[in-house]
């Protein structure tokens, strides 16, 4: 891609909208600075955003900021990298010169370091972390996920109507009576046009306006948030952030460095390890479905909402931010296939048609009423 001498052409993405806004880069001793044609240049300091793609030919550089969800920089010209190292050598970003060298490096690392990753990460690792996860008290649970949601879902991006508070406090209510359960879920609607929706260790959860857009009945909400309590109670969450955690303290150990331990608890950098294996995902599906059904809500809602994201997947670029997270097939859906005959009784309605219909009509008026 054409550029000037010291600035790069970017894609912005802004976390608000989906189309992005085209930019120049320039690179900085402490940092990137974006300038805006109609708008104030605004400075990404190192440190605040990590590189997410772009580590092999023929990839796009991708930047994505750590303390801003949705926030993004897309560049095409890969020696912006070189750049970042002359001008910043402690950044860490990845060097595209050493590229010609991958395959014989790898070759020779692999003779003397495959078998300690097979048996570390294979089998001590995950043994190791399915231990913890299931003796971590529930307390520290929810420490952890209040640390990263500060970061996924910030106080001034909440939606707190009462409309909103109404139902999705009713869909909670419904999922969790007939249930024991240790965790207080705490559910925010995000002003965001993301079509998404996570759960966090502890019983944090979050789902977009983007994403309440397309669904079309409380059912199809209760079958998504179903399905996340699952992760929480299944502790997914919990098991990808001790992960996480265990492999940067192990680095931050073998570099000698205090910063990386630092670095090991801070909740920006651990939200991009909430992605769920597939695994992951058909057991919360399950374990979701059978929830919906000891609540007597119809099943029908959660297949329903899985449809509807299985779509925008495939045709949206809004999908893939809920597609990162959570990988979707069709086989998981038709996995569920067998459960919509399995409520014995006739289901009983979430909220009734005026309360749905209010919900409806604030979503779609974009209405959001933030805490002051």
């Amino acid at each position: 891609m054409a550029r000037d001498t010291h600035r790069w052409h970017a894609h912005f993405y802004d976390g608000e909208i989906t189309q992005p806004h085209t930019v120049q880069i320039e690179v900085l001793a402490n940092g990137l600075e974006i300038i805006f044609s109609d708008r104030p240049s605004e400075i990404w300091t190192y440190g605040s955003f990590r590189q997410t793609e772009g580590f092999h030919s023929g990839e796009l550089i991708r930047f994505e900021k750590s303390d801003t969800f949705g926030q993004a920089l897309v560049i095409e010209d890969v020696q912006i990298l070189e750049v970042i190292r002359e001008r910043a050598p402690a950044s860490g970003f990845h060097n595209p010169r050493l590229r010609r060298y991958r395959v014989p490096l790898v070759g020779f690392s692999l003779v003397s370091i495959v078998f300690i990753i097979w048996l570390l990460y294979g089998h001590i690792l995950p043994v190791f972390i399915d231990g913890i996860a299931r003796i971590a008290p529930v307390a520290w649970e929810e420490s952890l996920g209040r640390s990263v949601v500060a970061y996924i879902a910030p106080k001034e991006d909440r939606c707190q109507d009462e409309i909103y508070t109404e139902v999705f406090d009713e869909i909670g209510a419904r999922l969790t009576a007939p249930t024991n359960l240790p965790y207080t879920f705490r559910i925010y609607v995000v002003k965001n046009a993301h079509v998404n929706a996570f759960a966090l260790p502890g019983g944090y959860m979050a789902i977009t306006t983007g994403f309440l857009k397309r669904v079309k009945s409380a059912e199809q909400i209760a079958g998504v948030i179903a399905h996340e309590m699952q992760h929480v109670v299944q502790r997914h969450g919990t098991r990808a952030v001790l992960r996480e955690m265990s492999t940067r303290t192990l680095i931050a150990a073998i570099s000698g460095g205090g910063e990386g331990l630092d670095y090991v608890l801070d909740g920006a950098a651990l939200v991009g390890a909430l992605r769920f294996s597939r695994d992951h995902e058909s057991s919360a599906d399950i374990g979701g479905m059978k929830m919906i059904l000891d609540a007597k809500i119809d099943p029908k809602g959660m297949v329903e909402a899985f449809e509807i994201l299985l779509k925008i997947t495939g045709d949206m670029p809004d999908g893939l931010v809920y597609a990162s997270t959570h990988p979707l097939t069709k086989n998981r859906i038709r996995s569920l296939s067998p459960y919509l005959d399995s409520l014995k009784v006739d289901p009983i309605p979430i909220v009734s048609d005026s309360t749905w219909a209010r919900f409806a009509q604030a979503i779609r008026a974009g209405q959001c009423k933030r805490k002051e």
